[in-house]
């Protein structure tokens, strides 16, 4: 029996220890499994990319590393294959898998597959890892490229993607990286080892750039315990401040000079966390006398599709294909309905047209309109009412805009809890008001990437009737949890002047 080629670091793994070693020292030791709608994004880009270069030996599906290596040597040596998609290659214990390998005269173009609409700064650092291990493999390559999306690409509905894809020539720039390649190897492999104490690293702009780190909570987790608020949980300047008061040893809000905290609403915030007291404006009541009811409490979930399935859609462009509405007739009425009014659809050519006609069709044409961050809503109806197919609903949609009132606002000028931690999301919020809505159970969808995830999962053909069953009822209760915490929200600012 042949014995397994073992190898220690990838692609994936070198990239996280460039963004930060504690980063890869979780990777191996402590990783946490996580299924993103980038991730499926990227794969649907993937089949327009085999599609695209043609027919040739596809390694795709082949998980096995040692069949994988084998079957790769056998088509490099092979001159009647032209293309290998999903080649594998192993060097100092270091395997890469490459997107696309075209053969061209005496050698090989690498190109690496990206699901972006340009090219990125980190892009060179990750192609220059799949370059170099492939090179000293002994695989020559003329010139290496980076695919990405063209975001000028129109889908017309004929499942033609040809255009979808642009090629970027990162050859030169990727020649210069490569050197920083076998250092890198060289420090990371020691960190895989059983006994490799975790990285002592301070948190920091590595956290988020270039993406957000999956092990960003737990790295919190970790921090000093404190009763006492940040100070960059003030909205908008937080950071700036943060920075500011660092240098003269200050790290909490509540040790700021309130003199010098030159808006109101952070010396509100301030003095909230201070007594942990919670804030509410005494003309609270005077708020809602402006609105109209019926109240209608709605939400939308939207989706980047990356390759667009959708005609007469951009790769990026914000598809609507949910809405969850709850209506509150008068102050007197108790809404027992958890589900509300709901619209959900995934992949029907005319899903916005059927979206705008079913939510005006519950929203009627009189009553307040609210949405929390309603620029979302309000930027999907305009851009729907715009649309040929829609036109003659234009007017009533512009009408329904017209009725939206963003419940951010209000809390914003306000409400503060020190539960909010300065977050101003209905997550947060929620937490601080009477209400039985719980965002947190398990195997729940819990924010706007899990919906996307969800959509994903419903619009490819191998998902089985089963599972998109359960997605749908996973999205229509995740989608009326918001709706339904709008009118908690709504009604307990109302009544604060009763208590």
């Amino acid at each position: 029996m042949n014995k397994k080629k073992p190898y220690i670091l990838t692609k994936t793994k070198i990239t996280s220890g460039i963004q930060c070693e504690k980063k890869l020292w979780f990777d191996f030791h402590e990783p946490i499994k996580k299924d993103n709608f980038l991730f499926h994004l990227g794969n649907r880009f993937g089949e327009v990319v085999r599609e695209h270069y043609g027919k040739g030996v596809d390694l795709s599906n082949n998980k096995n590393t040692d069949l994988a290596l084998s079957e790769t040597a056998k088509a490099i040596n092979d001159e009647k294959i032209k293309v290998i998609y999903e080649a594998a290659f192993l060097y100092s214990d270091t395997l890469v898998r490459a997107d696309v390998l075209l053969r061209k005269n005496d050698g090989w173009e690498l190109l690496e597959a990206k699901s972006s609409t340009k090219q990125k700064d980190e892009h060179i650092d990750d192609i220059a890892i799949q370059s170099y291990i492939i090179k000293c493999s002994g695989v020559k390559l003329n010139s290496i490229k980076l695919i990405h999306i063209d975001n000028e690409f129109i889908y017309q509905g004929d499942g033609d993607y040809k255009d979808l894809v642009e090629e970027v020539d990162l050859t030169d720039q990727i020649l210069f990286k490569e050197k920083l390649v076998k250092p890198n190897i060289e420090k990371f492999k020691p960190i895989a080892g059983k006994d490799y104490p975790i990285p002592t690293i301070e948190m920091g702009e590595q956290c988020d750039k270039p993406h957000e780190c999956d092990y960003k909570k737990r790295c919190e987790s970790l921090l000093p315990k404190s009763n006492k608020a940040p100070i960059n949980i003030l909205p908008n300047e937080g950071n700036k401040l943060e920075k500011k008061y660092k240098e003269r040893n200050i790290y909490y809000l509540e040790d700021v000079p309130s003199a010098e905290l030159k808006k109101d609403i952070y010396r509100i915030i301030q003095e909230c966390h201070k007594k942990n007291n919670t804030w509410i404006n005494d003309k609270i009541g005077d708020v809602f006398k402006k609105y109209e009811f019926p109240f209608y409490f709605m939400d939308f979930e939207t989706v980047n599709q990356g390759v667009p399935i959708i005609k007469d859609t951009r790769a990026y462009y914000q598809l609507p294909f949910q809405w969850s509405v709850h209506r509150w007739d008068g102050i007197d009425q108790e809404i027992d309905n958890k589900e509300g009014y709901s619209f959900i659809d995934f992949d029907d050519q005319n899903i916005e047209r059927k979206f705008a006609e079913s939510l005006l069709k519950v929203t009627g044409t009189k009553g307040t309109v609210f949405a929390h961050h309603a620029t979302t809503e309000k930027t999907v109806l305009k851009k729907i009412a715009e649309k040929e197919s829609v036109k003659d609903l234009s007017d009533k949609i512009n009408k329904l805009i017209l009725r939206v009132e963003d419940t951010l606002d209000i809390v914003r000028k306000n409400f503060y809890s020190p539960i909010f931690k300065g977050d101003y999301g209905l997550k947060k919020i929620i937490k601080a008001i009477p209400s039985d809505i719980n965002y947190e159970e398990e195997g729940n969808i819990g924010g706007g990437t899990d919906a996307q995830r969800a959509w994903f999962i419903c619009t490819d053909p191998k998902t089985s009737t089963e599972e998109k069953n359960k997605q749908i009822k996973l999205l229509r209760e995740y989608c009326a949890k918001d709706t339904l915490a709008l009118y908690y929200l709504i009604k307990f600012l109302i009544n604060y002047k009763k208590l």
